[in-house]
């Protein structure tokens, strides 16, 4: 997957799966940026991701780079 097609899906609810298997299901969010500039984690360590709650920007994920990710799929809200 490229950078550019996994950015679309920020702020969306989906589901990843990593290259071990794990499969996680949240919120995409982006590190580095300033909703986490209170979050030194999640604010000093640049390009990874990770997936939060809904409507917040609290972890509930491990870290993980574009190059993790075996497939996205995006969920319906509702």
């Amino acid at each position: 997957m490229k950078r550019s097609e996994l950015e679309k899906h920020i702020g969306k609810s989906v589901e990843v799966k990593l290259f071990d298997g794990d499969t996680m299901q949240g919120v995409l969010r982006k590190t580095g940026t300033e909703e986490v500039k209170n979050d030194p984690n999640l604010y000093l360590k640049g390009g990874y991701y990770f997936l939060s709650h809904k409507d917040t920007y609290v972890c509930k994920s491990c870290l993980f780079r574009v190059s993790h990710i075996k497939s996205l799929k995006v969920l319906q809200e509702g």
